[in-house]
Formats: C-alpha cells, structure tokens, sequence
C-alpha cells in the first residue's frame, strides 16, 4: 500500500496560516512526522493562498524535497502552479490531478510529456463525475490508454474512480467500491488510489468511518490512499486489513507494528 501523506493541504486552518506567515520549520516539521509515520509521498496543496500560491511552491517545494525523503505529490487545480512545482522538484513527484475533462488534458499533457511524473487520475470527464460504475471505467480506460500512449508505465499512473462523502449521498460509498473492482479487473496493470477521508466529510465520528473504508477499499485492491498517516487508529486498521487478506509481508510487518504499539504503551 502506497500512503500520500494528506496534512500539508491549504484547506486546513493550520496548514493555511503557517503558508501565510512563511513558516517553513513548521511546514518541514509536519512533511517529517508524514514519513515517519509511514508515507511514502506528501502532498503538496498552496491553492487556498489563491495568487500567492506559486510564490509559495517556489519557495516551499525545494526545501521540503530537500528536508524529507519521499517525494511530494503536488496538489493544484491550477497547470501553471502545477509547472512551477515540476520545475523545482528532483526525482519524481507525483501530479495530482489530471482528469478526463478536455481543459485539463490539454493543459496538463504538455507538463506530462515534459516532466514524466507519476500522475493521479480523476476519473471525471466534460459531464462531471459519473454516477454509474460502468462509466468511471470507461473514462479510466481512456485516460489509462491516452498516458500509455504518452510513454507513461501502468504502474506510474494512478487511478481514482473519486470518493464522494456518503452523508451527502447514501450510495456514494459502494458506487466507489463498484468502481474499483471494475477497475481493478479490467486494468489490472493500473494503481488505484482515493482519498479516504472524503468519504467522512460531514459525519460524526469521521476516523471510525475512514478506517473502516479503508478496510472496504483494501479488499478490492486499492494500492494507494491520500490519508492522514499521523492517525495511528487508521495505519493500525491498515495494517490489520493487510494482514488478513493475506498481503506479501503483511502479517509480518502487522507484528513487527503490534510490538512497537505495545512497547510504545509501556513508556
């Protein structure tokens, strides 16, 4: 399971002022308790700074690839931050997102072909996000194929049929779910990814809902989550989730983390 890292987002409060106040030790500091806790990428998200939010990435992206290491996934509607961000990252990061909608794919193809990040897909088009499973993989199948065609690897693009919260619409969560397996049966070379707090927004008791999807998504193949990995309840509900559906190493690693937890407790 690959884990993006999801607190360095300028949708959170805390995230926002340290962006505004310049604060890079915190920003580092919050980039270093991610990996430690188990991520193999952070991400990256300045837009709430609106037309700061390149001055931001160009001051932030190359000290935080410098202070932590995993890459970053760099988080912008906007292509133009999107380039600032490519520009200034060593190695691979991840581009999140691309989508199906003809603006995105001829805005952000160009920084594809150029950079040759790792790319997450949005499996949305021109009509918006699909509300039958059918037509999520439709639209996986031609942006899988468009990126192939653009010298992408499978294993380089991930793929999200987008988690939507359930207490906005009660079905949201196993249309996700349908999606996936759909996906994962017929473009199986692929990655999956969501994002699983989505799913919670609104609701009371958001982390027993978090992990308790993941768990769901675990079980019909999802290979990677943007989830807050400082949520030891959730990485431990990971783990377990692993373990039993029989994952290589998984049992092993769920172990090794029990003995920690308990020596942990005994501090």
């Amino acid at each position: 399971m690959i884990i993006i890292g999801e607190r360095l987002n300028s949708t959170r409060t805390d995230v926002l002022d340290a962006l505004r106040r310049r604060d890079g030790d915190w920003l580092l500091g919050q980039a270093k308790k991610q990996e430690e806790a188990g991520a193999q990428f952070v991400d990256f998200n300045c837009a709430a700074l609106l037309d700061g939010e390149i001055d931001a990435l160009e001051q932030f992206v190359p000290l935080l690839r410098a202070g932590i290491g995993v890459p970053l996934s760099l988080d912008s509607p906007n292509p133009r931050a999107l380039e600032a961000g490519l520009k200034l990252h060593p190695g691979r990061p991840l581009l999140n997102s691309l989508s199906g909608e003809s603006k995105k794919i001829k805005e952000l193809l160009p920084l594809i072909r150029e950079f040759r990040p790792k790319v997450i897909v949005l499996c949305l088009d021109d009509d918006g996000l699909p509300h039958e499973p059918g037509k999520t993989l439709d639209i996986a199948r031609r942006l899988a194929g468009l990126l192939q065609d653009h010298g992408l690897a499978p294993e380089d693009v991930f793929l999200d049929p987008l988690v939507h919260p359930v207490g906005v619409e009660a079905g949201a969560g196993h249309r996700f779910l349908r999606a996936l397996e759909m996906i994962k049966a017929d473009l199986p070379a692929f990655r999956t990814i969501a994002g699983i707090s989505n799913v919670s927004f609104g609701l009371p008791r958001r982390r027993l809902i978090n992990r308790t999807f993941l768990a769901l998504c675990l079980e019909r193949g999802l290979e990677a989550a943007i989830l807050d990995p400082l949520d030891e309840d959730l990485m431990d509900s990971l783990s377990a989730a692993r373990a039993l559906i029989g994952r290589e190493e998984a049992m092993r690693e769920f172990l090794l983390r029990s003995r920690k937890m308990k020596l942990r407790s005994t501090e």
